[in-house]
């Protein structure tokens, strides 16, 4: 991905230097000519990201890239040269995805960025704005969305003031790149530690016309005490919780006539802890809350955390009152992740024109009704500031059923030919057997023992079986966001990597004298201490992750890669009987464990390397399978209940009106 989007910069961006990558592409040879290749468009992106003031990121990553061939790596130059505009865009989609991002630094649907600026934008007085800031700005889709709909009101993207803090060193340079290909002259920074009110940066004390962002969420119930530290106009936040902590840093950085939106989880709206509710009756009895729209949940990738976005102005606009959406039911489904429409945008907009414009009568078959609310009211219901607690409202409940159900039966559909198409590839995969003896002749395999495939160690990055850091190093750097994620044994599920709701991390800083325990792709996990199970194989996911203390990590040793298959490795290593010669060896004294050294001397088998890659084929083909059928299980189980509400909600059903609060 980051070759891709590399070489879609630079040919957008940098003419000649682009025209000298083709010419290469064109003339080299071999394996050194592929290097020197890969080599000089690392060069051409590194030198534009210095002279935005960032450090270089892309050698680093491209050099280990090994093409199959010249000729590969010739046609990703000739194919990049026919993509379109929105290529870097779409790209963006896609590397989120196959990066397995975190919550921390998961990318903003464009959808939402886009609802969220064309909304805090009306709010600004005067012109477009010429200064933008987002102190948290992950790929930079806020600033780009941001950047657009400015150059759309007139404003010059070259003269605007484009300013971001990103926590992730990979997600930096995208970021700067995605702006500088919308005509802007970014300044994003890294911080690899630290909150932006904790550490001093370049735009510490400047204030800006529109401030946005989509800050790390915090879902857990804050019960800390408020923290000493710190200068909070509005109250301060829990110790342990940064959720109001980014409002209120949002807030510090409006210029006079400013405005703002930040995406914060609904906990944060109607929390019970104290210190958090002190501040929300603060925000409003100083009028800084514009408005609070209630988003639909799944908008996001590897989370279904509900959110809502807090569209907020300078103390000089003070507010009488604030205006609350629902939008929980806009949008549409795909593949389980929630997605807005051109369509679903404007509806959100409309309302939020015609309630801000007290135009009102809008039907309660809106698919976004709204109340307008006094302080008074606000007052009244505990200083909640959640959309829910303020729109008495029962859905217009046949027509979301309905919706609901078509929804439920198309998503069904689409997981039907999904296992349809994997059964058909486990059935030749295993009809394929019958024709072909994969085990081959016995007399070629081998017998060896776990350690001699790995190596001792030593040498993390040629090989070894590596037992994950102290626990008590881990927890000096732990942190719940802006980090580099831990593996546990509870992510090792069916061979993979799987990415829970689990908040502990390591610090970016101290994770970077942590690279003997990071994880590359072909890695096999296995647990250490705790249930011991099947191990899994670092596809994807988990890829650049740290390991916790309760995991092994078994790297084969680069002289055995062209004969021994990870697969198939991952594959033997998982099987019932070699699961229960660890458990055998485990040493219990509170817990199961098992030491680097004991793991070492398990017997592996292995037939030729041709064999293993059949074996592994169907294998491959058979997990698949499993995985399409588990799928449509969750999507029949799903449309059960959407087809229960569409059956058991009558036509007639009303919306109740609310009890207090203008309603439009």
């Amino acid at each position: 991905m980051n070759l891709l989007l590399s070489l879609h910069f630079l040919r957008r961006f940098k003419g000649p230097y682009w025209n000298d990558v083709v010419t290469m592409s064109r003339t080299g040879e071999g394996s050194d000519g592929a290097a020197a290749l890969l080599r000089h468009i690392a060069g051409g992106l590194d030198e534009h990201l210095r002279t935005r003031g960032m450090r270089p990121a892309m050698r680093q990553s491209l050099v280990r890239l090994e093409p199959r061939s010249y000729n590969d790596l010739r046609h990703v130059v000739s194919l990049v040269g026919e993509l379109g505009p929105r290529a870097f865009e779409l790209m963006l989609d896609e590397y989120e995805l196959l990066a397995g991002l975190d919550s921390g630094e998961f990318f903003t649907p464009r959808a939402v960025a886009d609802l969220m600026v064309r909304i805090a934008g009306e709010n600004t007085v005067g012109e477009a704005p010429l200064s933008v800031y987002d102190p948290y700005a992950r790929g930079g889709e806020l600033l780009a969305a941001a950047t657009t709909w400015c150059a759309e009101q007139g404003a010059a993207p070259h003269r605007m003031q484009i300013c971001g803090i990103t926590h992730g060193r990979d997600t930096a340079p995208l970021a700067t790149m995605n702006l500088t290909l919308h005509g802007a002259r970014p300044r994003v920074l890294v911080s690899p530690s630290g909150s932006p009110w904790k550490t001093a940066t370049a735009f510490s004390g400047q204030q800006f016309a529109l401030v946005l962002s989509n800050p790390p969420f915090n879902m857990s119930d804050s019960t800390g005490e408020p923290r000493i530290e710190g200068s909070w106009p509005y109250g301060p936040p829990p110790l342990g919780n940064d959720n109001l902590a980014y409002v209120q840093h949002v807030l510090s950085a409006l210029e006079e006539g400013g405005t703002a939106a930040v995406i914060m989880p609904n906990k944060a709206c109607n929390s019970a802890n104290g210190a958090e509710k002190g501040i929300r009756r603060a925000m409003v009895e100083r009028g800084v809350v514009k408005a609070v729209i209630a988003l639909p949940d799944r908008l996001f990738s590897h989370t279904s955390v509900p959110v809502s976005a807090w569209f907020l102005v300078h103390p000089s606009q003070a507010r009488d009152d604030v205006l609350f959406l629902d939008a929980r039911q806009v949008g549409t489904t795909n593949r389980g992740k929630r997605t807005l429409r051109n369509e679903d945008v404007q509806d959100v907009i409309d309302a939020y024109r015609c309630a801000g414009t007290d135009q009102g009568g809008r039907e309660q078959s809106s698919p976004v009704p709204t109340a307008v609310v006094n302080r008074k009211t606000v007052q009244e219901r505990d200083w909640s500031l959640s959309p829910i607690d303020h729109i008495n409202v029962h859905r217009p409940r046949r027509s979301s059923a309905e919706a609901a159900r078509a929804e439920a039966l198309y998503e069904l559909e689409l997981r039907k030919r999904e296992v349809s198409a994997a059964d058909v590839a486990a059935a030749s995969a295993l009809e394929q057997l019958e024709h072909e003896d994969l085990l081959g002749d016995g007399a070629q395999w081998e017998r060896v023992a776990l350690s001699d495939l790995c190596g001792t160690g030593t040498r993390p990055s040629t090989g070894g079986i590596q037992a994950g850091p102290s626990y008590s190093l881990l927890k000096k750097h732990m942190t719940s966001t802006g980090g580099v994620p831990l593996v546990f044994p509870q992510n090792l599920r069916e061979g993979r990597i799987e990415v829970l709701d689990d908040d502990r991390q390591v610090a970016e800083g101290p994770a970077q004298s942590m690279d003997r325990f990071r994880l590359r792709p072909e890695d096999i996990l296995c647990v250490r201490t705790g249930a011991m199970g099947p191990p899994a194989l670092v596809r994807d996911v988990g890829v650049g992750w740290l390991m916790s203390a309760n995991v092994i990590r078994l790297r084969m040793d680069g002289r055995h890669r062209a004969h021994v298959h990870p697969g198939y490795l991952a594959a033997y290593l998982g099987r019932p009987e070699s699961v229960a010669w660890v458990r055998d060896r485990a040493t219990a004294t509170g817990a199961p464990s098992i030491s680097a050294a004991a793991l070492g001397n398990q017997p592996v088998l292995l037939p030729p390397y041709a064999e293993q890659q059949r074996v592994v084929a169907v294998l491959d083909a058979l997990d698949a399978q499993a995985m399409a059928h588990r799928r449509l299980a969750a999507a029949i189980a799903h449309t059960r209940t959407a087809v229960a509400e569409h059956l058991m909600t009558s036509a007639s059903d009303i919306t109740t009106q609310p009890q207090s609060g203008r309603r439009s």
